[in-house]
């Protein structure tokens, strides 16, 4: 593919790989040779995720790669996606998942309302998929395909961006560390207006790990208030490396299908959903075992 040169980045904390993921890559890496993609595959190990992150994203700026195709050490997919995902050139492209845990919500999230308004973020269905391209408000990097130049690229600031001035003149005062950890619980502050790489060069890393959620979540939000567009595929699905064998589609459909059915008698294993705040575990004790 011509002008296409991909980093395929693989943080890997523990240092090691499940034989499924490592046969799955490495057909990955056969199909996409044939195909004539520039890729090249970085894994960094024993490292956070996000710091492992950042760094490949500084590789990415500075290796002159067009694309970072994210793709976990427990992702199983498809070979076909990567140039399914380049054909389609969106700034950011996910591809659904399901979570490991039951009943393995599907990891890509949409705001019924503003995506400021993480109360009212939802996980995509079983119903949502194969229906092709959705824009959606944010991801996990399971395998997600960003193009590198967005990462370059200056936000639009709005009124949700911007902290008042003695506000800001109040954080200068706390010190680099201080500013720095200040600025990033506030959004940035006035530097919602800069790019990932200007963030990264006065030290507000590409990704950061907060106090509730995820990084690559928090990255999404971020890259939102940037005017970066983030989409879905929903007709593709990749694999995830589970507390079964691997949580595929159709293990996903069991699960949605199988939370708050009715009880038979003789049923010794069933799966009970949280609360909706927080899932809290909620014991059956009818029941002679309970999987929460």
């Amino acid at each position: 593919m011509e002008g296409v040169k991909v980093l395929v980045a693989t943080p890997n904390y523990m240092n090691q790989f499940e034989a499924t993921v490592h046969v799955n890559h490495m057909e990955c890496s056969s199909v996409w040779t044939k195909l004539g993609i520039d890729f090249n595959w970085t894994i960094i190990g024993r490292s956070f995720v996000h710091f492992a992150r950042t760094q490949m994203c500084q590789v990415a700026v500075e290796g002159e790669f067009t694309h970072i195709l994210w793709l976990d050490d427990d992702a199983v997919i498809d070979p076909e996606i990567l140039p399914k995902f380049l054909a389609h050139d969106k700034d950011v492209m996910i591809a659904p998942y399901a979570m490991r845990k039951m009943p393995h919500d599907i990891g890509v999230l949409k705001s019924t309302t503003d995506y400021h308004d993480h109360s009212n973020y939802r996980n995509l269905n079983v119903d949502d998929m194969d229906k092709g391209l959705m824009e959606v408000d944010g991801g996990g990097t399971h395998c997600m395909l960003v193009k590198v130049e967005t990462l370059l690229r200056i936000g639009d600031t709005t009124g949700e961006q911007e902290v008042p001035i003695e506000l800001e003149q109040e954080i200068n005062l706390l010190g680099d560390r201080g500013a720095m950890l200040a600025k990033q619980i506030l959004g940035e502050g006035r530097q919602g207006s800069m790019s990932f790489y200007e963030e990264d060069e006065i030290g507000i890393p590409y990704f950061v790990m907060p106090k509730v959620g995820t990084e690559d979540m928090y990255w999404c939000y971020r890259a939102k208030r940037k005017g970066i567009e983030i989409w879905c595929d929903t007709d593709v699905f990749a694999g995830h490396m589970g507390f079964t064998p691997m949580v595929t589609k159709q293990w996903r459909i069991h699960a949605e299908n199988s939370v708050g059915e009715e009880v038979h008698p003789g049923k010794v294993l069933s799966i009970i959903p949280g609360s909706t705040d927080n899932r809290k575990p909620q014991i059956n004790l009818g029941q002679t075992a309970n999987l929460i």
